[in-house]
Formats: C-alpha cells, sequence, structure tokens
C-alpha cells in the first residue's frame, strides 16, 4: 500500500494500491503525537476507497513511523525551484541531496521531481539521467531498498495570455513528459498568465496533457544528440553533489549548508538572501540552457569550456555580445511565443 503525500494545499494524497487494506484510524493514531523532527513537512490524509482521514502533518522522521507500520509513503521534494532557467544539473544536484537526506531519516519511497527547461533532448535527457543518479547515490552511500520515481513538471516560467497558445506549450509539456518516460506529470493550465486557474481550465489542461501523453505511449526518443547531453548532466550533476560531501567532510547535511553559502548550490533567480545568485544560465542557439557565468560552481575546466563554447556559438549567430541582455530575453521568450529570446530581427 502506498501513501502518497501531497504539497500542502496543492495535492490530494491518496493511495495507489489497495491490495493490503489498512485501518486507517490507526495510522491516524500512530501519525498523533510523534514528535516533529523535521522542518520539512507534508500535509497528508489517507484515503482508504471513498473514506479520506486526515492524518495530519508528517515530517520525514514520521514517515519512517508509518513506512515501519507497513505503510510505504511516497515523499515529493518540489524539483522546479524557482522554475526559470534552472539548469538540469543544478535541479538534479538539489533533488539527489533531498532524497538521500530523507533516505538517511528512513524514507523509503521518494519522487525526484525536474521542471521543464524547452529543449526537447535536454529534458529527455535530464528525467533519464534524474533517475539513474539518484539510484545511482543511494546505492553509493547504501540506501539500496529506497524506491525512485520521476516527476516531470510542464513549463513552471512565464505563459502567453492567449490561451490557444498555452495550449502549444502545454502540448510541448506533454510530448516531453511522455518520451522521458517519466512516472508522472505535473500539468498547467490555459489560465497560466491570468492567474488562479478555474475547475474547467484545470480539466482542459489535464485533457490535453492525457491526449499527448496516449498519442506518444508507443514513441521513443533517440535524437543523435541525446547521449552527448546525458554526459555533460552527468558530469556536472557528479561536480556540485560530490563537491556538498567534500565541504561537509562526509556530512551531506552540513555540507550542503557550506555549500549554499559558498555558492556551489547556487539556484538561478532565488529570493533568499544565503543564495549566492552569481550563477547565471542562458540559453544556446537551439535552446537549451547553459550557464553564461559560473559563478562558484565546481565544474571541471572542459566543462566550462562546453559552456562558454555553447553560448558562444549563439552570441555569434545573433551578432551580439553574450550579456546579461540574452537572460533577460529567454526569460521573457516562451510568454512571447518563442523559446530562445533572440534580437527582434532575428524573428522569423
Amino acid at each position: 500500500m502506498i501513501l502518497v503525500i501531497g504539497k500542502g494545499a496543492y495535492l490530494t494524497s491518496f493511495i495507489t494500491s489497495t491490495a493490503d487494506r489498512i485501518n486507517c484510524g490507526e495510522i491516524a493514531a500512530l501519525c498523533a503525537g510523534i514528535p516533529a523532527g523535521s522542518s520539512c513537512r507534508k500535509v497528508a490524509s489517507i484515503v482508504d476507497k471513498a473514506n479520506p482521514v486526515s492524518v495530519g502533518i508528517l515530517d520525514v522522521r514520521q514517515i519512517t513511523v508509518v513506512e515501519e507500520a507497513g505503510v510505504s509513503i511516497n515523499r515529493e521534494p518540489y524539483g522546479p525551484l524557482t522554475g526559470t532557467l534552472v539548469p538540469p544539473c543544478v535541479s538534479h544536484a538539489v533533488a539527489i541531496i533531498e532524497a538521500l537526506l530523507a533516505a538517511e531519516q528512513g524514507v523509503r519511497n521518494i519522487t525526484v521531481g525536474y521542471g521543464q527547461c524547452g529543449n526537447l533532448v535536454q529534458d529527455v535527457a535530464a528525467i533519464r539521467t534524474l533517475e539513474e543518479l539518484t539510484n545511482e547515490y543511494m546505492h553509493k552511500y547504501g540506501y539500496d531498498d529506497v524506491i525512485i520515481t520521476t516527476v516531470f513538471h510542464q513549463w513552471m516560467g512565464g505563459f502567453p495570455q492567449d490561451e490557444a497558445k498555452a495550449f502549444g506549450v502545454i502540448s510541448w509539456g506533454s510530448a516531453t513528459a511522455a518520451l522521458s518516460k517519466a512516472t508522472k506529470v505535473i500539468v498547467k493550465t490555459p489560465h497560466e498568465a491570468a492567474g488562479v486557474p478555474t475547475m474547467e481550465a484545470n480539466a482542459q489542461g489535464l485533457r490535453c496533457t492525457k491526449q499527448v501523453i496516449s498519442m506518444l505511449s508507443d514513441q521513443v526518443c533517440t535524437a543523435a544528440n541525446l547521449e552527448e547531453e546525458k554526459d555533460i548532466i552527468r558530469r556536472e550533476t557528479r561536480c556540485i553533489v560530490d563537491k556538498c560531501f567534500e565541504l561537509g567532510e562526509g556530512d551531506l547535511a552540513v555540507g550542503s549548508v557550506r555549500a549554499v553559502l559558498a555558492g556551489v548550490l547556487d539556484i538561478p533567480f532565488a529570493p533568499s538572501r544565503y543564495n549566492a545568485g552569481k550563477m547565471l544560465p542562458a540559453r544556446d542557439n537551439d535552446g537549451a540552457i547553459r550557464i553564461l557565468d559560473m559563478g562558484a560552481l565546481p565544474f571541471t575546466d572542459d566543462i566550462k569550456a562546453f559552456h562558454r563554447a555553447k553560448i558562444e556559438e549563439r552570441a555569434k549567430a545573433e551578432k551580439r555580445n553574450a550579456t546579461f541582455q540574452m537572460v533577460i530575453d529567454d526569460v521573457y521568450a516562451i510568454s512571447k511565443g518563442r523559446l530562445v529570446g533572440r534580437p527582434q530581427a532575428l524573428r522569423r
């Protein structure tokens, strides 16, 4: 039996398998009174057929207690981070760290997430390497019994106001989710640019997504540069995660704090006062997210050279210097109907 934990009021928890029915009241009683052991809490409820029973607030240590009672709880940290031009290696590193820290506390069923960047090959490579790398680190540090699944978040940035164009963005995310073989997908709506979506808009987003995923369920992405993209994401992610372990002298929790303060873990456009904010992303000429300014990211020289070459290729094609203006253009591009924020003269 699997208990899925939602994020606050945004998701309803549910049991995905009811082969062995449990007494919901007993689980609720089991969770009640367990002292909070972590600041990272999730609202959860158990749905036994048609009878939802509130469990209350669960943290990772409370999840362990429920696990020991025979109910496997799926914990899903939020994957897309700021949702704005986040390089796959950065969100991967954070996801892996969260997964390892949760596993250390006893969580045995974890979903790691990733937010769509927009370039099909990069996004497919990202989801596939996310599951692979998370399992790699789980086995490396002795968590061999942890179940890892993935969730793909459709575009989290600015949306077009025109609903027909918004459905285009949703469909592109749906296609990527299908071709990447993500375990599940978080669906957007045609009202993203307008405010809180209506019930009907949510249903439209779901139907659109289901249609595209169903059409692509038997297809596989075999792009020529897929393996190259997977390789660069693997190497970048390992650089960041391994540096966190190094900074913590083997203690990942300590190392993660030190990594944030040192700018090794640097989330683009994060509002936290502790985030360095030195690393700047931008798209390359094909729309994949690369790094314009490395900040203090602990990359090897060959990885840094790869990013410089990709950014320079775009700058040359656009006949302009690679500056912060390129970043601004990319932030607004999809809401204006494009993926890459080209200068007006180059738009076709």
